[in-house]
Order: C-alpha cells, then sequence, then structure tokens
C-alpha cells in the first residue's frame, strides 16, 4: 500500500524535468536550486496526511497542487549527515575509501553491500527498485545512510547516476501493464568490485574460447554446397 507521501514524492520527481523543459519553451527558465514539490489534496483543497494510504484519493475527486521550492536546505541537510559520517570513520577505513574506491562515498558503498545482499537472497530473481528503497534500506540500519526517506533517495539516485546500479523492467506477473523497475549491481564497474572487496582487475566481459578445427564459417559454406 502506497502512502500520499510516496505518491507525492514520485509526482515530484516525474514532472521535475517535464515541466523544467516546458517551462524553458515558455521562456521561464526554472533555476537548478529549484525542484517541482506535489501535493495531494481532497476535494476542499485541504492536503492529505503524509503517512495516509494514497488510495483514498483520486484525480477525480482531489486535486494536485504543483509548486517550486529551493532545494538548497535539503541538500545541505544531506551533505551535513554524509559529512558527519564521514568524520565518525575510522582513520584506517577512511584511507582504504580513499585510496581504493576512489569517488565513492561512505553511504553510497553500503548501498552497495546492502543491494549486494539483496540479490543473493534465496528464491529472488531480480531486486525492485521500490521494495529495496522504501523497505529494504530502512531495516539494515547501516551507520553511513540517514535512515530518512530523502536520503535513501538521493544516495540511491546518486549511485545510479554513477552507473554503480544499474536500472531495469521485468513483467509483472498480476499486472503484465505495469512492469516492474527492478535494479541490480553494474559488477563490471572496478569501484564496485572494490566495494564488494573483489579484485577490481578481474575480467568479467565475455571473451570468445578458441577452439581447434576449421572456422564455423567455413563448415556452413561447404554443406551448402
Amino acid at each position: 500500500m502506497k502512502r500520499v507521501k510516496e505518491v507525492e514524492l514520485e509526482f515530484g520527481r516525474k514532472l521535475d524535468n517535464a515541466l523544467a523543459d516546458i517551462l524553458q519553451d515558455l521562456g521561464y527558465p526554472l533555476p537548478e536550486s529549484h525542484q517541482v514539490k506535489a501535493s495531494l489534496l481532497d476535494s476542499n483543497g485541504r492536503k492529505k496526511r503524509g503517512n495516509a494510504s494514497a488510495d483514498n484519493w483520486s484525480p477525480v475527486l482531489g486535486r494536485i497542487e504543483i509548486r517550486f521550492e529551493p532545494v538548497a536546505q535539503e541538500q545541505k541537510q544531506i551533505n551535513s549527515r554524509l559529512s558527519q559520517t564521514a568524520e565518525k570513520e575510522s582513520p584506517a577505513k577512511a584511507e582504504k575509501l580513499s585510496k581504493d574506491i576512489a569517488g565513492v562515498l561512505p553511504a553510497e558503498a553500503d548501498l552497495l553491500i546492502a543491494l549486494d545482499r539483496a540479490e543473493a537472497r534465496p528464491g529472488w530473481n531480480f531486486v525492485p527498485l521500490k521494495k529495496f528503497r522504501d523497505e529494504i534500506l530502512p531495516q539494515e540500519h547501516l551507520p553511513s545512510l540517514a535512515n530518512t526517506d530523502v536520503h535513501h533517495r538521493s544516495v540511491l539516485e546518486s549511485a545510479i547516476e554513477k552507473k554503480f546500479v544499474l536500472v531495469g523492467k521485468v513483467p509483472n506477473p498480476k499486472s503484465p501493464q505495469f512492469p516492474v523497475t527492478t535494479i541490480r549491481l553494474n559488477r563490471l564497474m572496478p569501484e564496485v568490485k572494490a566495494v564488494l572487496g573483489q579484485n577490481a582487475s578481474s575480467d568479467l566481459d565475455f571473451h570468445p574460447v578458441e577452439i581447434s578445427g576449421e572456422p564455423l564459417s567455413a563448415t556452413i559454406l561447404r554443406e551448402r554446397r
């Protein structure tokens, strides 16, 4: 069951780029310091409670309020949490992160480890993005991840932008018209290998194996004659 807060965040993310492009075309460029915020309202214009079920709202009977808000303060809070976490890290671990895993924040490293555990769960053929973000991460209680929805989303989006995590789609058996958005580790990335303690120089790419005998093309041509 989705909560109102979750739906509002999804609305905001999906409308962000679309509205920015529309405003740009109309000559009203949106500053990068602002983002779209959406609120679900009832028919009387009252805001729905964030922890209420989203099933209690509908676009026919309700309203959507869209506004633009600065993101600086929210981002400052996230960066502050990351800095405080980094300061708490032991010198040895901090040195290892800066030396062996350059470009990977501690929170991103913990997220990658959590995703590795999720991928290894028995019976799991894939990891749903929403389930991982909204259910698995909050249960991990990782030291470098502030246990808030905003922080979880921010770190996951950062890992996706850096290509540490790949996004895909798989068919939904219950609702074929709505495929499930999935995530998986990009295990070919040296940074991901380093986080998982694997040899970063190990080659996971496909390489053809040489087989003795004539080329297959020659065999096919001979059989056609």
